[in-house]
């Protein structure tokens, strides 16, 4: 039992030290606007812009896979399966 404890103790341990430096990590700013830079859009104000256009787009496109489920132009055929013995 006092194994299994002790090795319980080492992974805690070696998640709170992981964590702590993703706190530095974040804290630090490394991962800040260098993501965006590098994806080619510098300033947030774009990349909202580029998301609410993305996002019409993906609108476009469902309200055509939409229609004909609502037009009632959609038809099912099932074919019967030969019998297996």
């Amino acid at each position: 039992m006092v194994r299994d404890d002790r090795g319980v103790r080492v992974l805690l341990g070696i998640i709170a030290i992981l964590l702590g430096l993703n706190l530095l990590v974040q804290v630090s700013g490394l991962t800040g606007p260098r993501a965006a830079i590098a994806a080619g859009i510098p300033d947030s104000g774009e990349q909202l812009q580029a998301i609410v256009a993305n996002t019409a787009e993906t609108s476009k496109k469902l309200d055509k896979l939409i229609a004909p489920l609502e037009g009632g132009n959609l038809a099912v055929k099932v074919k019967e399966l030969p019998k297996t013995e």
